[in-house]
């Protein structure tokens, strides 16, 4: 039996889905400053940073234009000679124009982040904690659409905007090696016995 061009073990499948129109990747490794809390004593070195609590919005302003924007916790513990302490401190990280050819009114922006604490130090006598944040964000434009399918992963998006880092040059090789894509969980085999 004959299916058109279609291999003998795949049938032709229409589904609703949001296609992909276009996306691209943010990768940034920004500073944040957090100041040590009224009543904490001063950080001598940071022992540990972690982020979580990440909210994602995405916005088209205009045709082939959107912002975006990440809200995430950094949550630190430092030493304070030999004394550990927890803070915590909301931080922002965002693109207020990305430009993205497709992107029409209307659409939906979906944003898959990698946020990741790379370093802290203690400034200013200790009264403070500035940290170097890994930032790896993929932005996608969708609309719902009628599709007939073959899939596979699609290759990784290229940058949104070119931008040389100034610091934690690690991440920015580690991000353009491709070791972030894809961004979700491989599939597993099917078994069609």
């Amino acid at each position: 039996m004959s299916f058109g061009c279609y291999e003998p073990d795949f049938e032709r499948e229409c589904i609703l889905v949001n296609k992909v129109y276009n996306e691209c990747t943010i990768i940034d490794c920004p500073t944040y400053r957090i100041p040590i809390p009224n009543g904490y004593p001063p950080a001598v070195n940071v022992v540990d940073c972690e982020v979580t609590n990440i909210e994602t919005m995405g916005a088209i302003i205009g045709a082939g234009e959107l912002s975006v924007t990440v809200n995430f916790v950094l949550n630190i513990e430092y030493d304070s000679n030999g004394e550990t302490q927890f803070i915590q401190q909301t931080a922002q990280f965002r693109r207020r124009r990305v430009l993205l050819e497709g992107a029409l009114p209307g659409m939906d922006v979906i944003i898959l982040p990698l946020i990741q604490c790379i370093s802290c130090t203690p400034v200013d006598g200790g009264t403070a904690i500035e940290c170097d944040v890994g930032v790896y964000i993929v932005v996608k434009v969708v609309s719902l659409v009628q599709l007939e399918v073959f899939a596979r992963f699609c290759p990784e998006p290229p940058e949104c905007e070119a931008f040389e880092p100034l610091g934690c040059p690690e991440w920015f090789e580690l991000a353009r090696s491709g070791a972030f894509w894809p961004p979700f969980p491989p599939q597993p085999p099917r078994n069609n016995t």
